[in-house]
Order: structure tokens, then sequence, then C-alpha cells
């Protein structure tokens, strides 16, 4: 038996004794059985999804990381205590105040997390059990390797912990790694949900769920993608606003020396047109010696080439007569050996056509005899080769081919068919007939259980406590009952949650014995208050419901804080005079509507105890002002003057409470056991139909499987009908492809014998000793051609040769003799003209003589008045305009005088020239910076698309799974639900097309998606969240689930099924949810409870831990469950034996 184990002494007022039993419902009854450590967990109909992270499961069933022990000394309540939970689902019930939740904190506290987690207290030496110095926790985890055991020692003291891993002492962090090694993330509300944090659930906003989901389900890699996103988009933004702060101030920068540009240009006319100035009028008297020196140099040489020219002319003026008649002669001899050497070379060319087409020719037969002479040998190497496969190949279906042909079909099937076809006909009518049947019961069964329904919907609403609250509160309030309705259709008029009457907010603990008690201390017309969390909603709901609809109702804003909220006396004075404990401790509500009471009411200073308590001590020290004690009320007073006597007033307790309490009316327990009664006998009747369903279900099947065996059996037979058929054929077919290879073989070798017996005598051998007689002719044939080829071709070049020297003498002779005829004539008129052009060129010589050294003089004064530099810039200009003139430099200088005469005017100076360069060298910096930017933002946007892809696409794919589980589970509960993931925008929309590359980049299909989504304006990855939508009302729309529109009980619902919906999803080896059921009705608990089983208890699901206080009759059990029942308290005996007690519960269950 799992046990768990606890001993307290007998000094404490709290002694504890717990045990596990396994709750078994068999025959629709709630029996208690005993829970084994080994169970046979059964398989389930529906296949459990594997989370991301691997898993292992030892031999027990645990999954690794899961918890197989709870160990604890001193802790809370509990001296002592050993809890064994079960693989699977573990439920925890129990009475409040037993300490359930003393076992979650030691789960939390245990796996390192801190208090603050709990929400119960911020100090880790409160959690020591009260009078002890020290407090431990032990817990032994399922590893890969083997359990692991952690343990936290707590000293009271210095408010420290130690650590110890597998008994040896060990740092924090060595702890913290294996946990994280193990996926556990106690921190993460959707592992780990502890009582005084369920409320937190539904105040998480999107962006927060999302993440805890990624962490939940093992995806610690699409958070840290996320991470990424929201540095990459916030390094993006930051690289765009410095582009754009870059660009203006780049415009700006352009702008104002666009404007300085054309000063610039008008400045730098200026300074070239005086540059240009000075070197005309330098350059000028240098060119003008220039063009006189050039005038002297030519008139010079003119001069003497005219007085060579005429004694040239003098002495060639003699006869030519003999030399003329000689060159007509050898011109005669010339034109008729030119006639001879054409004739002989026009012959020597046709013969050389004639050899080089015969060479030709006999290329080409050689190339076609050497072609011959290959294919003969590698035909009879082919011949060779496919002899040798056809012989392996006929040797190899030989082989797999039998001599005789296989039988066929039988007399015997054929009649075995016959019979089964028969059978079949017979079990169809069979089975039909029973069908019929069953649909009868069904329906039968279907009309009972909706009678069953029904009546269960009536017992609902006999037990709904919160209608019973309402219909009080219409009762004692119709004003209020309206203002209520206004709320519930108005909240959206309100930025925080609105409580509805503080009546029913609150819940008495132990109502039978403690809800007049409540109703004494507060008043009804505090019953009757709402609540608001502002000053702007108490506002709004006073003008909407006061002032417009004319309301008499009470309503109050406070902003005090419950912990703000002391008691007059600790609990252990309280305790020592007989109280049970104040107001306060009896009622459950929010912390806002506690903190409202204990404002207007003090229940947090006045005590309640059902029996008697010390009254003169009380009395004497003015302990209390007022307290409640044996169904009376006493009021203490002292006088405020003289001897300050206390005064005592008393009053009957209410006998019993009007809106509180949760008892019920004869009329109506009446009423609910005559449903009981009709249920009863409608399941009997269900019972009935059951068997009988039962014993039809096994005829249908004997007949099913007699059919199935005749269907297997007529198939078999098909079967080998089939095989036998296809043998035949294949038998057949092989015999054939045998016949057909061993022809082939014969035909083949039969060509091979013949060609190796006739020798050097066969076809082969004849063949290749004609090709190669044909080689050897056609070479020498072909060399004799070369060689006669060689010669025509020696001959045609020396005939080329000599017509060519002779044409080339002819030319030149006739060339002499016309240059001779014309030279006689022309030298006569030569002298003459030779004799005038010298006389003018000796006169033009003296002329630009005179006019030369003017110009050398005064190029000479002009150029000793200028500087080194200055001499240069002309020399260059001189080499840059040599072939200008002197006039066209004048012109030049007078247009340069008249710009520099129109821009002395403007005013300008070179400053301006300086701010030009000063801008254009810092605008020169600013567009490489820019560029750089440019650059780095398409370097982050290809990385942020990418990491977009890898992020986004599974983040779809998990949120459209918890999306479908969650909507599944909602409308099994008659409700509607989703998940959706809601994308959220910064306001800058960076386009697709701003990263061209991106078209040609998608190796796997993730960039294009990426880059289509980038044109949305949804790039604010930090707020990008996962939003849960429900609908608990018929005709409702779907809203977004938060602390304010959805009810206590609905938010409970909300919470828990999608902490269900992640199940199948999660890493997480364990889960644990506490008290999630407070606040649901009993049909949204038992609807819930049904789904939690089902998903929980699945081979290879994580383990589960569910705490709760109540526990409704008949709920869904499974074999795969371990119910953990806590009792604790001061009323357990020293020594109890539970084997004992669960042993005589078996024999009672047994005889009944």
């Amino acid at each position: 038996m799992s046990t768990l184990r606890g001993r307290t002494p007998r000094s404490t007022k709290n002694s504890a004794a717990m045990r596990a039993i396994q709750k078994s419902e068999p025959n629709g009854g709630a029996q208690a059985k005993r829970n084994k450590h080994t169970m046979d967990s059964e398989e389930s109909e529906e296949e459990y999804e594997t989370p991301n992270v691997p898993t292992q499961i030892d031999q027990d069933g645990y999954r690794v990381g899961s918890i197989m022990r709870i160990s604890l000394h001193n802790f809370v309540t509990y001296s002592e205590i050993e809890i064994t939970p079960g693989p699977n689902m573990n439920m925890i019930i129990g009475p409040n105040g037993t300490g359930k939740s003393t076992i979650v904190c030691a789960i939390a506290l245990g796996l390192g997390e801190k208090p603050s987690l709990l929400g119960r207290s911020t100090t880790l030496s409160e959690f020591v059990k009260h009078g002890c110095d020290q407090g431990s926790i032990e817990l032994t985890l399922a590893g890969r390797q083997g359990p692991i055991t952690i343990g936290r020692e707590i000293v009271r003291e210095n408010n420290k912990s130690h650590w110890k891993l597998n008994g040896r002492p060990a740092p924090f962090s060595e702890v913290q790694k294996t946990t994280r090694a193990l996926n556990i993330q106690v921190n993460n509300l959707c592992q780990f949900l502890p009582q005084d944090r369920v409320v937190e659930f539904s105040k998480m906003s999107i962006q927060e769920l999302l993440k805890e989901t990624q962490c939940a389900v093992g995806r610690d890699d699409l958070l840290e993608l996320q991470r990424e996103l929201i540095k990459l988009r916030a390094e993006e933004r930051g690289i765009m606003g410095e582009i754009q702060r870059g660009t203006h101030d780049a415009d700006n920068m352009r702008k104002q020396n666009d404007v300085l540009e054309r000063d610039v240009k008008r400045w730098q006319e200026r300074q070239k047109a005086e540059s240009q100035m000075r070197v005309l009028e330098a350059l000028i008297p240098v060119m003008k010696y220039k063009e006189a020196k050039a005038e002297h140099d030519g008139a010079k040489v003119t001069r003497n080439q005219a007085h060579a020219q005429y004694q040239q002319l003098k002495n060639d003026s003699g006869p030519a007569e003999d030399e003329m008649q000689e060159l007509e002669s050898s011109i005669a001899r010339t034109e008729a050996k030119r006639q001879r050497l054409q004739t002989e070379r026009a012959d020597s060319e046709k013969k050389m056509r004639k050899q080089l087409k015969s060479l030709e020719d006999f290329e080409k037969k050689q190339h076609d005899l050497n072609s011959d002479l290959d294919d003969l040998k590698k035909r009879a190497q082919r011949r060779r080769e496919n002899i040798a496969q056809l012989r392996a190949e006929v040797a190899r279906l030989e082989a797999a081919h039998p001599e005789s042909a296989p039988e066929g079909e039988s007399d015997e099937m054929r009649q075995l068919a016959a019979e089964l076809r028969e059978m079949k006909l017979q079990m169809n009518g069979e089975i039909v007939a029973l069908q019929d049947e069953q649909k009868e019961l069904m329906r039968a069964g279907r009309e009972a259980n909706r009678e069953i329904e029904a009546r269960d919907q009536r017992l609902r609403s006999l037990d709904d406590v919160l209608a019973r609250k309402r219909d009080a509160l219409r009762s004692a309030s119709y004003d209020s009952f309206r203002a209520l309705e206004w709320l519930e259709a108005n909240r959206d008029q309100f930025s925080q949650h609105v409580f509805a009457p503080i009546c029913l907010e609150v819940s008495v603990r132990d109502a039978p014995q403690y809800a007049s008690l409540v109703e004494t201390v507060v008043s009804m017309s505090s019953l009757r208050t709402f609540v608001t969390q502002s000053d702007d909603d108490y506002r709004v709901f006073t003008r909407q419901v006061n002032d417009k609809q004319k309301l008499r109702v009470d309503v109050v804003s406070y902003h005090k804080d419950l912990d703000e909220f002391h008691p007059p006396q600790p609990r252990e004075v309280l305790h020592k005079l007989g109280f049970d404990g104040y107001v306060l401790d009896f009622i459950e509500a929010p912390r806002k509507v506690l903190a409202a009471l204990c404002n207007r009411d003090k229940i947090h200073e006045i005590p309640v105890a059902r029996g008697p308590v010390n009254h003169e001590l009380i009395e004497s020290k003015m302990l209390f002002k007022e307290y409640i004690a044996d169904g009376t009320r006493f009021t203490i007073t002292r006088g405020r003057y003289g001897s300050r006597a206390a005064t005592v007033t008393t009053s009957r307790v209410r006998a019993q409470a009007r809106i509180l309490s949760s008892g019920e009316t004869d009329e109506v327990r009446a009423t609910r056991e005559r449903l009981h009664d009709e249920i009863s006998m409608f399941r009997d009747q269900l019972r009935s139909n059951e068997e009988k369903m039962k014993l039809l279900s096994r005829k249908d099947k004997n007949a099913r499987d007699k059919h199935r065996n005749a269907d297997a059996r007529e198939k078999e037979l098909k079967e080998e009908r089939k095989r036998l058929a296809e043998q035949i054929g294949k038998w057949q077919r092989n015999q054939i492809h045998v016949e057909t290879k061993r022809a082939q073989l014969d035909t083949m070798v039969a060509d091979e014998q013949r060609e190796t017996r006739g020798g050097g005598q066969s076809q082969t051998a004849r063949d290749r000793k004609r090709i190669e007689q044909a080689i050897r002719q056609n070479s020498i044939d072909r060399a004799d051609s070369v060689c006669e080829m060689a010669a025509a071709v020696g001959k045609q070049g020396e005939l080329v040769h000599q017509l060519t020297v002779v044409s080339l003498e002819g030319f030149r002779d006739m060339h002499a003799l016309s240059e001779l005829k014309a030279q006689a004539v022309r030298q006569r008129e030569a002298i003459s003209e030779a004799l005038l052009a010298y006389e003018e060129a000796v006169s033009a010589f003296e002329a630009a003589k005179v006019a030369a050294r003017e110009c050398l003089a005064e190029t000479r004064r002009v150029t000793e008045e200028m500087s080194d530099d200055e001499r240069m810039r002309v020399r260059m200009a001189q080499d840059e305009r040599s072939n200008a003139t002197a006039a066209e430099l004048e012109v030049e200088l007078h247009t340069c005088r008249q710009r520099l005469s129109m821009a002395s005017n403007s005013g300008l100076s070179a400053r301006v020239m300086e701010q030009y360069e000063e801008r254009q060298a810092r605008l020169a910096t600013m567009v490489s910076t820019l560029q750089q930017r440019e650059h780095q933002l398409l370097k982050v946007r290809k990385k942020k698309l990418r990491v977009r892809g890898k992020w986004e696409q599974p983040l779809d794919e998990l949120v459209r799974k918890i999306s479908e589980r969650f909507t599944a589970m909602f409308d099994s509960i008659g409700c509607m639900g989703e998940v959706h993931l809601c994308r959220a925008g910064d306001g800058i929309v960076a386009a697709a097309a701003a990263v061209p590359e991106l078209a040609t980049q998608n190796g796997d299909g993730v960039v294009v998606a990426a880059a289509a989504a980038a044109a949305a304006d949804d790039e604010d990855y930090n707020n990008w969240g996962i939003e849960i939508r429900v609908a608990f009302r018929r005709n409702e729309q779907l809203h977004a689930l938060d602390n304010h529109r959805q009810s206590g009980g609905e938010r409970a619902v909300s919470t828990i099924l999608y902490l269900q919906s992640l199940q199948t999803l999660a890493a997480a080896p364990f889960r644990v949810v506490d008290e999630i059921n407070q606040g649901m009705d009993q049909r949204n608990e038992r609807l819930v409870h049904r789904l939690i089983v089902d998903t929980a208890c699945r081979a290879g699901s994580p383990q589960y831990f569910l705490i709760t206080p109540k526990l409704l009759q008949d709920l869904e059990y499974h074999p795969m469950m371990r119910v953990l029942c806590i009792y604790n308290g001061e009323w357990q005996p020293e020594s109890f034996n539970f084997n004992r007690y669960i042993t005589n519960a078996r024999r009672s269950t047994v005889a009944t």
C-alpha cells in the first residue's frame, strides 16, 4: 500500500495521520480500494502525443523528473510525514486547514524556488513548524540513471537553508542545474499553480501567457528566438532612426551647400578669369615673338631652297635622248619574256590541281579501309562475349525452371468455396436481426438517460448555492438585485473589476457552524454593499445607479490593503482563551472584499467561539471590544470619566443565517429524496438494458467472428487459386524464354565453330588479308602522288617568282621613260621660276629678321618682371595653346577683362570657398556613414526575417494544437472557447521590397513567408501574446479571459482547461494545481474533473497533482489515479491502525 505516514508529539494541538487510498467505483458506487505500488496501466483509446523534450519512463511508470517520494520534518503543520505519489494522476483531498497546500509549498521550496512564489510568506523561516528550530524537505525524483534525492534543511534562526543532493552537501547552483536538466519549471504558472496564485493566472497578460506557454511545453528554443527577434527589432528601429536623422541632416547640409554652390561657382569663375588674364598678358608677347621667329626661319629656309633649286636646275638641264632610246628596247624584251612565263604558269597550275584531287581520294580510301579492319576485329570479340553470356543465362534459367508444369485447381477447392458463400449469407441474416434488437435497447437507454439528466438538472439547481444567495438578495433588497443585473450587463464601463454585493462574493468555512455567527457580526447593509477598486469606478457606479436609476444601494471604495488590518491579540492568545478564531478566519472572499469588511464591520478584531470562554480575563484586561461565545454576542465599553468601569452588553446570536447559510427546507429535502428515488429507478432500468445489450453483443460478436472466419477462409482460398494460376502462367512463360535462348546460343556457337575450323581460309581471315593488301597498295599510291604534288608546287613557285621579277622590270623601265620625257619640258620652265623665287625670298628674309628682333626685345622685357611660378604657368599655357595665334589671345584677353569687370561688384570673398569645401567634406562623411547604416540595416532585416520564419511557423502550429484541444474541451461542457495568437505592431512597417535579395534566398520556404509578413505592422514581438477567449452562456460572444469580466468559477474552469490543453504538449515531468475548483458549480466541477482524468491518466503522460478540499460523489475514476486523503487535526487519536480500517472497509464492500 502507498501511504502517507506522519507522527506528531501528543503535546502539540495538531496530531497528523495520513494515508493514501485509491478510489474505485464498481457498478456506479463509490467504494474505497487499496492502492498498490504497481498498477496495470490500461492502454488509452487516444494515442498520447509525445512532448517536444525526449522523455524516459522507468519500470514503475515514473517519467524522468516526476516525484517519487516527499518527506517532511517539522515543516509548517507536520512533525514528520512521508508521501509516495503515483506516476500519473494524484488527487490530494481533505478538509480545509489540514495541510494540503503545505505539500504544494514543500514541492516548490524543495525544488529551489523562493517563498514569494507561493504568495503566502516571503520569509523562509516561517515554514518551520512553530516551536521548532529547523525543518527539512526531502524530494526523490525519477532520474535518467536512477532516483535523484534533493534535500533542503531550513534554519529558523538565520533564515538560511542547506542543500543536499543524493545525500551529500551540494551548492544551490548544482541543485538548480539538476532541476533544469529535468525540465522542471516551478515558477511557471502553467506547470505549478499554487492556491494563492490561482487568481494570478487570469491576471496574467497575454504577453506573459505566451512566454509561460512556450516554457511549459519545453520550447525554450522558441522563447530564445522571440527574445532574439525583440533584440533584432530594437536594433532595426535604432538603425532606422539613425538613418532617418542622418538623411535629414545630409539633406539639410546638401540644401545649404546648393545655396552656397552658386556663390562658389561665381568665385571660381572670377579666380579663373584673373589667373587667365595674367597668363594671357604674359603669353601674348611670347606668342608674337614665336610667330615672328617662325616667320624669320621660314624666310631663311625659303631663300636657301630657292637658291639651291636654281643651281640644280641649271646643272641637270643636259640632253637625254640616248637614255630614252635604250629604255624603249629594254621594255620590248621584257614584255616578250613575261608572255612566255605566263603560259608556263597556267599549265603548271592545272597539273597541280589534278594531283591535289588524287591525293584527297587516297586519303578517303585509307580511312575507309582502316574502319573496315577495326570492325572486323571487334565483331569476333563481341561474338565470343555474347556466347559466354548466353550460356550463363541458359544455365541459370534451366536451374530455376522445373521440367513439368504445376497442378491447377482441384474439385475440393471449388466445393469449399460454395460452402463458405452459403455460411456468409446465413451469418448476415443473424447479424441484421441482432442489430435491430440492439437499436431498440439503445433507444430505451437514451430515453432513460434523458430522464436521469432532467432530474440531475433539478438536483443541480437545488445544489446551486449562488442561485439561492441571489434569490435571498432579491428578497432582502430588490434595489441591490437590480443594481447587480445592471453591473453584470455594463462591466465594460469600468476600468477595474467591481465586486458584486458582498453576500455573493463571500463563502463561510464550515457554514453550518459559523454562518449565523458571521451574519451576526456582518450587518445586512454590508452584505448588500458593492465594492469598487478605484475612485473613478466609484463615481461611475454612483452616477449610473444611485443618481440616474434612483436605486438605494450601498457602494464603497477603500484604498487600504488587507495586510494593513491587524488583530488586537495574537492567535496563540486567542486559542488559550477558548476562541476558535477571528470572524475573518472563517470567511473566504477576494482580498478587497475582506478589506472592506474589516473596515466596515471589524471582522479582524472580533473573535468567535462556539463554546464558553474566560470572560473574566477578557473583561479585566479589556482584550477585545466585542466577541461572540456560546451563542451570545458580548460588547464591552469602558466609561470615559471616573473609574472608567467596564460595561458588558449582550445579545443573542442570530438563530439561523438568512443569506450565508447553506441549509435547506423540508420541502427541498423531500424533493431531493424523490428525485434520487426516480434516478435510482431509471438506473436500474439502464442496468437491466445493459445486461441485455451485453448478451446481444456477445451473440453479435460470435456471428461476426464466424462471418470474419468465413471471409478469411474464402480469401485464403481465392489467394490459393490465384497463386496456382500464376504458377502455371509463369512456368509457361519461362519455358518459352528458355527455348528462345537455347536457339540463339546454338546459332552463335555454330557460327563460331565455322570460323574456328576454317583457320586461315575462313571468311574473316580472307577479308582481313584483302583489307591489309588494299591498305598497303593505297599507301604506295598516295606516297607517289605526294611526291608528284611536291614537284608541281616547287615548279609553280619558281614560275611565279620569275614572272614577278620580269613584270617589275618592265614597269620600272616604262616609268623611267615617261619621266624623262616630261622632265625635259619641266626643266626649262623651272629654271626661270626658280630665279624669280630666289629674289623674292631674299627680300622676305630681310623683313622677317627686323620683326623678330623687335618681338624678342618685348618678350625679354615682360618675362624679366615675372616670378618663377608665373613663368611656369606661362610655359604650361604656351604648351597647351601651341596652335593659338597672338590675335586670338588678344580677343580672349579682352573677354576676360569684361567678365572681371562684371564680377567685381558681387561682394564675394575667399571665405565662401572655404565654407563650401568644409561642408562638402562633412557631407561625404555623412553619406558614407548612411551607406554603412543601410548595409547594417539590410543585414539585420535579413537575420530578423530568418529568425521570424524559424519562430512564427512552429509557434502558429503550437497555438493551433492548444486551441483545438481547448475548443474541444469547452465543447464537451457545452461552452465555447478558443486560443488565439495575438500579433502586435509598433507603427513601423518595413516593406519586403527593402530587402530585394530575399526573393532568391528561399532555401527551405521559411524566408519567403517571413518576407511576405514583413509588409504588415506586426513586428512588436515583445507584445505578441496568447489570448484565451471564452463564452459560458448561450448566444454570448467570445470574450477575452480576465479577472474582471468572468466570475471566479468561470475563471477557474478556463484556467484548468487551458492547463489541460497543454497536458499532451507539456515537456514538464509533473504539474501541480491547488484548489482550482473553488467557485465552480457541481456540473462544471464534474465535467472538469472528467477532462482532467481523461488527459492525466494516459500511459506516458506527465505526473499530475490535483489538490482540492471538497469532493463530490460519483466522480470519474481511472485505475491509473492515486487518491491521497489527508487526516490531520487535534482530534486525531494517538494511534490508529489504518490497515485494519481499510481491511474492514473491504469486507463491508464485499458483503454488500
